[in-house]
C-alpha cells in the first residue's frame, strides 16, 4: 500500500503531466493555417508600380480543393463540360500558355502581368491534369480574355465597360468581370444593357474592399449577377462582412481558392472577385447543357436552384443562396424535389476536423496547475496534521475543556 508521500508524489506527477498536456493541447488547438496559404503563393488583384510581374508558381496541389467538393463539381461535369460555350474574362488578361488552358484562349489579353485574370479563367475552365486535384468548372469551355486594366491591374468604370462590349461583340455566351470597381458610369450601364440585348449572362463580384462592405460595379447594377463569397463553413466571407445597398444575387466559395496563374503552377486567392468565377462557370455548364435557354432563363435557373439561406430571400448577405452546379444543370432544385416528397440532403460545407479551442485548453492547463498546488499543499499539510493527531476522514474533535482549564 502506498504511503501518503507516495500518493502525493503521484498526484503531483499526474498533475504536472496534465498541465503539460494542456499547454500542448492549447498550442495544437490553434486553427492550422490553410495548406494553400502555406504552400501556394497568393495571386494579387493588382501590383505596385515599382513591382515586377507575378512569377510562375512552383507549387501544385494534388488534393481536390474544398470548394470543388462543396459544390459537387464532379457530379455536375457528368452532365455538362461546357462544350461549345465561350466565356469572356474581363480583367488583367489571361495567359494562354498555361497547360490547363492551352489551345482554348483567345483575345487581346493573353499576357497577364498580374495573374488575377488567369486565376479566374482557371476557376472557370481549367482542364484536369494528371496528379492534380484542381479542375475548372467547365473544362471544355473556351476563354476570351479581354484586359480591362493597365499592366499593373489598375482600372476604372469606362475601361470595364469597353472590355464588356468587346467580350459581347466577340461572341461570348457568358462574361465574367473579375475586376470590381467602386463607381459606375453611363458607359458601364450602357455596356450592361448591351450584354442583355445580346443574350449574354453577365457575372461580377457583388462587393469589393478588404471587408467586402463596399458595393462593386458592375455587380451592383441591374442585369448583372452579383456574387458574394462564403467560407468553408458556409458563412459569409470575410467574417466581418456587412450588407451593402445592393445585396448579392448568389454566393459561392471564396475563401482561399486554388487555381492556376501566369506561367503555370497553382496560386491561391479569396474574395468576391474569384467567387464569381464559380457562378460564371456554372452558367457555362447550363448553356452548354441546354443551348435553347436565353440568358435570362439561365439566371433564373441559377437563382431558382440555389440552396436557400436561412431567413428571407434574397438575403442581405446571401442573396438567393449558394450556387448549386448539379441542380442548375439538371434543372432539379432541392426545393422542387422536396415538394415532390423526395428526401434531398441540402448543401452543407465540409466541416473542419474538431479541435479543442485554445481557451478550453488553457483552462485545462490552469485547472491542472490548481491540482499541482493542492497536491503540493498535501505534502506539507498531511505531516503536520498527523503530528497534531488529525486523521483523514475522522470528524474534527471538540476541544478538551479540561485542557483549557
Amino acid at each position: 500500500m502506498r504511503t501518503w508521500r507516495q500518493r502525493a508524489a503521484v498526484a503531483v506527477s499526474c498533475a504536472t503531466l496534465l498541465a503539460a498536456g494542456g499547454v500542448a493541447t492549447a498550442q495544437a488547438a490553434q486553427p492550422p493555417a490553410s495548406s494553400a496559404s502555406n504552400t501556394v503563393p497568393q495571386v494579387p488583384e493588382w501590383l505596385d508600380q515599382n513591382k515586377g510581374c507575378t512569377h510562375p508558381s512552383k507549387r501544385t496541389v494534388a488534393k481536390t480543393p474544398w470548394a470543388q467538393q462543396a459544390l459537387g463539381l464532379r457530379r455536375a461535369q457528368e452532365l455538362s463540360l461546357g462544350d461549345g460555350v465561350t466565356v469572356g474574362i474581363v480583367g488583367t488578361g489571361v495567359d494562354g500558355g498555361v497547360p490547363s488552358l492551352a489551345g482554348r484562349v483567345s483575345g487581346d489579353g493573353k499576357n497577364d502581368c498580374v495573374g488575377h485574370g488567369t486565376f479566374a479563367a482557371g476557376l472557370v475552365a481549367a482542364a484536369p491534369e494528371e496528379g492534380v486535384g484542381f479542375v475548372g468548372v467547365a473544362p471544355h469551355a473556351r476563354i476570351l480574355g479581354v484586359r480591362a486594366t493597365t499592366e499593373k491591374g489598375m482600372t476604372d468604370a469606362d475601361s470595364i465597360a469597353a472590355a464588356i462590349t468587346t467580350a459581347v461583340d466577340g461572341g461570348c455566351d457568358v462574361v465574367l468581370v473579375s475586376v470590381p470597381y467602386g463607381r459606375s458610369s453611363k458607359r458601364l450601364a450602357s455596356a450592361v444593357e448591351h450584354a442583355a440585348k445580346n443574350d449574354v449572362v453577365l457575372v461580377a463580384p457583388a462587393a469589393g474592399g478588404e471587408q467586402s462592405s463596399a458595393p462593386a460595379y458592375p455587380g451592383a447594377l441591374p442585369g448583372v449577377v452579383g456574387v458574394g463569397s462564403v467560407g468553408a463553413d458556409g458563412a459569409p466571407y470575410p467574417s466581418g462582412r456587412k450588407p451593402t445597398p445592393s445585396p448579392p444575387d448568389l454566393v459561392a466559395p471564396g475563401d482561399r481558392l486554388i487555381s492556376v496563374g501566369p506561367g503555370g503552377g497553382h496560386f491561391t486567392a479569396s474574395g468576391d472577385s474569384v467567387a464569381a468565377a464559380y457562378v460564371a462557370g456554372t452558367a457555362a455548364l447550363v448553356r452548354a447543357y441546354d443551348p435553347s435557354l436565353h440568358a435570362s432563363d439561365v439566371v433564373e435557373r441559377l437563382q431558382g436552384t440555389a440552396v436557400r439561406p436561412s431567413g428571407s430571400v434574397p438575403g442581405p448577405l446571401s442573396g438567393y443562396g449558394m450556387i448549386d452546379p448539379v441542380a442548375a444543370v439538371s434543372g432539379v432544385s432541392v426545393a422542387s424535389e422536396q415538394a415532390r416528397g423526395t428526401t434531398v440532403r441540402p448543401y452543407r460545407a465540409p466541416e473542419p476536423e474538431p479541435t479543442v479551442s485554445a481557451l478550453s485548453a488553457w483552462g485545462v492547463a490552469g485547472g491542472a496547475a490548481v491540482v499541482i498546488a493542492l497536491a503540493a499543499a498535501l505534502v506539507v499539510v498531511v505531516p503536520r496534521g498527523r503530528a497534531r493527531g488529525w486523521r483523514p476522514g475522522a470528524p474534527m474533535r471538540e476541544p478538551d475543556a479540561a485542557k483549557h482549564g
